[in-house]
C-alpha cells in the first residue's frame, strides 16, 4: 500500500516518523515551502520535509496545492493508494480528495465535532476543556466534517501547556494512525460506501458531541489581560506556550509558567505589600515579590504567581530574576 503523507510541523513529523518505522511505504510527503526560522531567520525546512529526507524519501513543497497543477499532476503520476494528512496547512481541493483509491484520511487533535479547524488544542487548553483527543477520519471538502474511523480521548490536565498535549497528542495520534492504515489495507477493492461500513465509520452528527471550531491564533492573542480572571490568565499562558506574553516600560515579557498557589510566603525572604483587601487591588498590579515565588500579581479576581518568563533580549529565567532585570517593583502595574 503506497501512502503519500501531508504534514508540516513537529507533531507531524514525529505521525511521520512512526508510520515509517512501523513498516509502512511513505512514497512520498507533501509539505509547506522552506520558510525563514529562529533568532537568525535561516530558510529552514518544515520538520517533515526534514524527517522525509532523513528517510530518503522524495518531498514535494507547493505554496497552495489548490492552484499547483503541476504538484496535482505528479501525484496523479505517483499513483499512491491511500493519502494521510496531519496538520498540513492547507484545504485539499475535491480534485485532490478523489485521486487516492483508498482516499483520504485526516488525523485530527481534538474530539470532532468539536474544534474543528487550525488550532484544536490550543483551544481546547485555553477554553479549559477536561479532556480532548484525537479522531481519525475520512476527508471531504468540508471543515474536518468526515465521518471518523478512530478516535481516543485525553484529560487535559491543569499541569498542561501547548507543548506536553501536542507530544501526547501526537503519539496519541501516531498509535491511531498505524490501526488505521492495518484496516484499511483489507479494504482494497471496495467502493467509498462499503470501505466505511467495513471500518464502522460514524458519522460526527452521530457523536453526541457539540460543534465548535478552533479559529487561527491570530497575533493580538498572545497579549494577556489582566482584567481577565486567573484561571482565564492562566490557561491562555499554558494554551499558548511559549509566547503569551504582557508588556512592561514598553518592553515585552513572554511568561512561561505560572500558578496561583506560591507556597508558603512567610519562611522566605520576601518583599511585599501590606495586607490590605484584594478588592483594592488593581489588576496587573504587583504585590509580592520572592526568591522563591517569583512575581505576585493581581488579576481581576485572585492573584497568580509568575515563576518563569523572559524578558525581551533576555533568556527565560524564574521570576524573582526577571523582576531584577527588568526593574519590576512592588505595587507597579504590569501590562502597560
Amino acid at each position: 500500500m503506497k501512502i503519500i503523507f501531508w504534514g508540516t510541523p513537529q507533531y507531524a513529523a514525529q505521525n511521520l516518523e512512526s508510520i515509517i518505522e512501523a513498516g509502512h511505504d511513505v512514497t512520498a510527503v507533501v509539505t509547506q515551502p522552506d520558510k525563514k526560522r529562529g533568532r537568525g531567520k535561516i530558510l529552514s525546512p518544515s520538520p517533515v520535509k526534514q524527517m522525509a529526507l532523513n528517510y530518503g524519501i522524495q518531498v514535494l513543497t507547493t505554496q497552495s496545492i489548490s492552484k499547483d497543477e503541476y504538484t496535482k499532476n505528479y501525484l496523479i503520476n505517483l499513483n499512491a493508494d491511500i493519502y494521510v494528512v496531519v496538520a498540513f496547512g492547507q484545504i485539499l481541493p475535491n480534485e485532490i480528495l478523489e485521486i487516492p483509491n483508498l482516499g483520504c484520511w485526516n488525523s485530527h487533535a481534538s474530539l470532532l465535532p468539536k474544534w474543528r479547524g487550525a488550532a484544536p488544542i490550543h483551544w481546547s487548553i485555553i477554553n479549559d476543556d477536561s479532556k480532548t483527543g484525537i479522531c481519525i477520519m475520512s476527508m471531504e471538502e468540508g471543515l474536518d466534517t468526515g465521518p471518523v474511523i478512530e478516535q481516543e480521548s485525553t484529560k487535559i490536565n491543569d499541569s498542561d501547556n501547548l507543548e506536553i498535549l501536542t507530544n501526547r497528542l501526537s503519539k496519541i495520534s501516531s498509535k491511531l494512525l498505524i490501526k488505521s492504515l492495518e484496516n484499511l489495507n483489507m479494504t482494497k477493492g471496495l467502493s467509498e460506501s462499503l470501505r466505511l461500513k467495513k471500518l464502522n465509520a460514524i458519522e460526527q452528527s452521530m457523536l453526541n458531541r457539540e460543534t465548535s471550531y478552533a479559529r487561527q491564533i491570530k497575533k493580538e492573542d498572545y497579549l494577556l489581560d489582566w482584567n481577565k480572571e486567573s484561571r482565564v490568565i492562566l490557561k491562555k499562558i499554558l494554551g499558548l506556550y511559549p509566547n503569551a506574553y504582557t508588556r512592561y516600560n514598553g518592553k515585552r515579557i513572554k511568561i512561561l509558567e505560572a500558578n496561583l498557589n506560591g507556597g508558603d510566603e512567610e519562611l522566605i525572604e520576601t518583599h511585599s505589600t501590606n495586607t490590605e483587601s484584594l478588592a483594592d487591588r488593581i489588576p496587573g498590579e504587583v504585590l509580592m515579590i520572592n526568591k522563591r515565588n517569583g512575581i505576585k500579581i493581581m488579576t481581576n479576581d485572585y492573584p497568580i504567581y509568575i515563576t518563569c518568563a523572559q524578558l525581551e533580549g533576555k533568556n527565560k529565567t524564574d521570576g524573582y530574576t526577571l523582576s531584577i532585570q527588568a526593574k519590576i517593583n512592588i505595587s507597579n502595574v504590569i501590562g502597560t
